[in-house]
């Protein structure tokens, strides 16, 4: 009987810490809201910035790879500077994006140009085989992270092709533009090997972002509010 009565208090407390970490984010949010939301009601529109400051979201394995691809193929010299968003344990993105960007830089003017790009490293939302109990807690201080992370920078651009990591990203992203506190535009890029199905993250997301681009013509069939432009990577 106690051992039924310590799990219940144990799932009760660290239910009372979820909802005390999304407490102290929403009044990080009327913070901000309070002392923004004059300059953000008066930013320019995206498409007349010369100047975009771009979040990118990289994921593990493929997502990393496709991203970069698109990156590549993008002006960088104006979507710039760059705030790249990376997994605590995935050092391999970390490399990966280091090695573009230090071509970009020598492309440039040389080794001695400034940098044009930051990294923020966010804990995962989940880890493989991870419980979903211990998901709810390491999903919300996830969600802390990324509220801070999109509330110092204040993209214009939000770029992500659906790991896992990008959900918390995004939903902040949403929550700051409802509230006015910035003008954030979400390009979610589904992965090129989603052909019949979306992902967990692209279903999640599928109407909280603003351009949601597919690559197969069977999932712009079945989700009418896509945007099909044939393959992107």
């Amino acid at each position: 009987m106690s051992k039924r009565i310590t799990s219940w208090e144990k799932h009760k407390m660290m239910m009372i810490f979820v909802v005390l970490i999304f407490l102290l984010a929403f009044i990080l949010m009327r913070i901000g809201y309070t002392l923004y939301v004059m300059n953000c009601c008066s930013d320019k529109p995206i498409y007349v910035q010369r100047s975009i400051k771009s979040l990118v979201v990289l994921g593990s394995g493929g997502h990393t790879g496709e991203m970069l691809k698109i990156i590549r193929a993008l002006d960088v010299c104006r979507y710039s500077p760059r705030v790249y968003v990376v997994a605590a344990t995935d050092t391999v993105s970390l490399r990966r994006l280091q090695d573009m960007e230090k071509e970009f830089k020598e492309r440039a003017k040389g080794p001695d140009e400034e940098d044009q790009y930051v990294v923020e490293i966010v804990p995962r939302s989940r880890e493989v085989g991870q419980s979903w109990l211990s998901s709810v807690f390491t999903t919300a201080w996830a969600f802390v992270f990324s509220m801070l992370i999109v509330f110092r920078h204040r993209p214009s651009l939000l770029l992500t092709n659906g790991p896992g990591t990008c959900v918390p990203i995004c939903i902040a992203a949403f929550i700051m533009r409802v509230l006015c506190l910035s003008q954030i535009r979400i390009v979610f890029i589904e992965s090129l090997c989603r052909v019949l199905s979306l992902s967990l993250s692209g279903k999640i997301l599928y109407r909280v972002v603003d351009d949601f681009f597919v690559q197969w013509p069977q999932l712009k069939a079945k989700y009418p509010r896509s945007i099909y432009m044939g393959r992107l990577v």
